[in-house]
């Protein structure tokens, strides 16, 4: 009753650890030197190793953006679907769109992490093999002494830290800059809409969109 006790415990605890907020923000820097307008339209460009990844975290970056009056433009829709984009190609998209500024994503490393649950009984489960008690076992007695022991859990899963740059397009400056945190990054719809909401609401903040 008690081991069903502990894994209902944890199916609860990994339920509540997943729905919560798929990205953090580890820190933001805005370039004190460039003071001005907002900008009102912008190129959004993943790179990312995965084309499919790439399309998500640029379309729910732009679809944010648009919530908030702002002129954003997808790259993969304009571009190759390549992670990485042709340096003159990309040039060349920034200024036939217009845009006044460009939205970098960038995933820099990717961790794997571990969360220990232990045992509810402080004493270790003392091995399932030792015949010499087996004699004065009866059910009673091997429950008491057996039954309560359960094992600790162990999770393991994946932290990556994900790079957002803004630039000027017209003076190539970097405006804003921000890190983030993102909890299991295979689940991509989920972490971008995260984290177009996150940098979208920084930019928000220091008064850039």
């Amino acid at each position: 009753m008690r081991n069903l006790i502990r894994i209902a415990v944890l199916l609860c605890l990994t339920t509540l650890l997943c729905s919560c907020a798929s990205v953090s923000v580890v820190d933001t820097w805005r370039n004190p030197a460039l003071t001005g307008s907002r900008v009102h339209k912008v190129l959004v460009v993943s790179f990312a190793r995965q084309g499919g990844g790439r399309a998500v975290y640029e379309d729910m970056l732009v679809s944010e953006l648009q919530k908030h009056g702002v002129e954003a433009v997808a790259s993969h829709t304009i571009l190759s679907q390549a992670t990485l984009p042709d340096w003159h190609a990309l040039d060349r998209a920034v200024r036939s769109t217009g845009s006044q500024g460009i939205l970098t994503v960038q995933t820099i490393k990717v961790e794997k992490q571990m969360t220990v649950q232990p045992s509810a009984i402080a004493s270790p489960y003392p091995g399932y093999w030792y015949p010499p008690a087996f004699p004065d076992w009866n059910f009673p007695g091997y429950y008491q002494s057996m039954a309560i022991y359960g094992p600790s859990y162990v999770t393991t899963y994946d932290i990556a830290t994900v790079q957002v740059n803004l630039f000027d397009a017209s003076s190539d400056k970097l405006l804003w800059a921000g890190t983030m945190q993102a909890y299991e990054p295979e689940a991509v719809t989920r972490v971008g809409k995260d984290l177009a909401h996150k940098v979208v609401k920084s930019l928000k903040k220091e008064e850039l969109i």
